[in-house]
């Protein structure tokens, strides 16, 4: 029985909640625990302004107010349509961790001693970091296996922030360069050994806000796949070097601006492309 904690970055996280749920339900897995960083503290509030901006206000309306809402009107398949299916219970994690039975503690920050004192309590083999901030080592070393994390991004070319946009802004066919990634934290950014890569192809029509909904379901098959590869022996760990890939920072507006164009022309491309040699 692999024995897993749920890291999680506010209670409501849609992410978070059907990350635990699935696990939960999986006859090979004990969630032992989850610990949930509040959103209320000065510290967290200054730091995500620092590094997020004004995009911090569309972010907390996103992951707080709308909740389910911010996923309604997407067609296909999101975290809503999927929390459907599997019929997830309650509006926030405390509800689920009474539904499963589950020792749940809210912490300042994950790293903080309080969360430190609870992991080492429920000794996992795997913690599932489902967001929250920087993981430091003294949580790092805690886990027999280690703690897992689903990375927007293809590693070891795209680590870092905003790759997605980057990935188009970069490159004449972006189709190749857009994905995720499954990978084991370690002290730097992105950097620890990789498990699995999916990419996730563009659709017409796509936005980077489609592309990012459309990835969620599949961060959450990825985590179940690679929770059962541990397990039963299957996955093996490939090791990234420093000098395979690059780390990326939030993307200008104006360089996002023209990722946004890049995006646009490529489905005009394609389309022409189809009207001249129909398939």
């Amino acid at each position: 029985m692999m024995r897993v904690v749920v890291l999680a970055p506010i209670s409501t996280s849609l992410y978070s909640r059907i990350v635990v749920h699935t696990l939960a339900r999986d006859s090979g897995v004990e969630v032992t625990g989850i610990v949930v960083r509040t959103p209320w503290t000065l510290n967290r509030i200054s730091s995500e302004f620092r590094r997020d901006g004004v995009r911090l206000i569309k972010k907390v309306f996103n992951k707080w107010l709308l909740v389910n809402a911010a996923y309604s009107d997407f067609p296909g398949e999101t975290l809503q349509t999927m929390a459907k299916k599997i019929d997830l219970p309650g509006k926030n994690l405390s509800d689920l961790a009474r539904n499963w039975n589950i020792p749940l503690i809210t912490v300042a920050d994950h790293n903080d001693r309080r969360s430190q004192s609870f992991l080492e309590k429920y000794s996992p083999d795997v913690i599932v970091f489902t967001g929250g901030g920087i993981i430091r080592s003294r949580i790092l070393d805690i886990p027999r296996i280690g703690i897992l994390n689903c990375h927007t991004g293809l590693l070891p070319e795209y680590r870092g922030m905003d790759v997605i946009e980057w990935a188009v802004l970069e490159n004449f066919n972006p189709n190749h360069h857009i994905g995720l990634t499954l990978h084991f934290m370690d002290k730097g950014v992105d950097s620890g050994s990789i498990l699995l890569k999916q990419f996730v192809e563009l659709k017409t029509g796509d936005t980077f806000e489609s592309i990012r909904l459309r990835m969620e379901p599949m961060m959450v098959s990825l985590i179940l796949e690679g929770i059962r590869g541990l397990q039963d022996g299957a996955l093996k760990e490939k090791m990234q070097k420093n000098d395979e890939g690059r780390q990326y920072f939030i993307i200008h507006p104006r360089l996002r601006a023209k990722a946004n164009q890049r995006l646009k022309d490529y489905h005009f491309k394609e389309n022409q492309q189809d009207i001249i040699s129909p398939k």
